[in-house]
């Protein structure tokens, strides 16, 4: 299935990166480097969500439209090792170093999480969740998830025990709030609304440590496995770029492209790669580039 969708992932990736935005936003003073990815992972079309490869290079990704599944693949060659049914409503995954994968389902009236070994095919565990998710993380140490939830009038993050499938914690957020990383490590969150401002937020109080905004419109946050830099996709389904924040200051260090349908940033374990997820539903893949 993802053989037949790599040349059009190689196509989507020149046009996506034609497409690249050059314009200045928040408090950036540079534009995109025009950088080439490394290299072009095929993924399904429809592209939802998608976890960083773990030490045997394996990746989990949701994609789908009227139909969604769940799909495991290697991220070297792209080929398909698996897949599994999983709710219509399911709508990101990721994966602990433990090997415990979450997806993450959201309705317009329900949330939950379905907790899975990822050598399994059905669920262990199912998590009722305060709220439709919107995204579920984890971060590069520990064996817990974070669950963006959200109704129309309020957001929170919900953290879950991989090992429990307990709801441990739980962080409001702003009601705008569009995706969320985590850097544990500091004992905090980090929430990027769809104005494109980001609040770091204490775990263990619940409080805005900081406020930042990156300009623009927000669509996907991630956080450097030391804690140091923050990787924010913002602009519009077609035309957006990556602001590289220093998570201490806020500022803006520089600018990445990002390709046309870009819909998630995960940077890898050792925090050398950044991979951008691109869904469309005419193509799939992930691209790949390296610090």
């Amino acid at each position: 299935m993802l053989a037949a969708v790599a040349s059009a992932a190689l196509l989507a990736a020149a046009l996506g990166l034609a497409a690249c935005s050059g314009a200045k936003s928040g408090n950036d003073a540079s534009t995109p480097a025009k950088v080439l990815p490394e290299r072009i992972i095929a993924a399904p079309r429809s592209l939802l969500s998608a976890t960083g490869p773990v030490a045997d290079g394996t990746m989990w990704a949701v994609a789908g439209n009227s139909s969604v599944g769940l799909f495991k693949f290697n991220s070297a060659s792209g080929k398909e090792t698996g897949s599994v049914s999983v709710s219509q409503a399911a709508r990101s995954v990721a994966e602990t170093p433990t090997g415990v994968v979450a997806v993450a389902l959201g309705t317009t009236s329900s949330g939950a999480l379905d907790l899975m070994h990822s050598g399994g095919r059905k669920a262990f565990k199912t998590v009722s969740l305060p709220a439709p998710a919107l995204q579920v993380v984890t971060a590069s140490s520990g064996t817990d998830f974070y669950v963006l939830t959200a109704w129309p009038s309020s957001a929170s993050v919900s953290i879950v025990s991989s090992s429990s499938g307990k709801i441990v914690g739980t962080v409001p957020a702003p009601k705008e709030s569009v995706s969320v990383a985590a850097a544990p490590q500091q004992g905090l969150v980090y929430v990027l609304q769809r104005n494109g401002g980001v609040d770091d937020i204490s775990i263990h109080g619940g409080t805005i440590e900081s406020s930042f905004s990156v300009g623009d419109r927000g669509e996907s946050i991630a956080v450097s496995p030391d804690g140091t830099r923050l990787y924010v996709l913002k602009g519009t389904g077609t035309v957006s770029n990556i602001a590289v924040v220093n998570a201490a200051t806020g500022g803006i260090i520089k600018v990445l492209p990002a390709p046309s349908h870009c819909v998630q940033l995960v940077v890898s374990q050792t925090g050398q790669q950044l991979y951008e997820v691109v869904g469309s539903p005419d193509y799939g893949n992930i691209q790949v580039f390296g610090f």
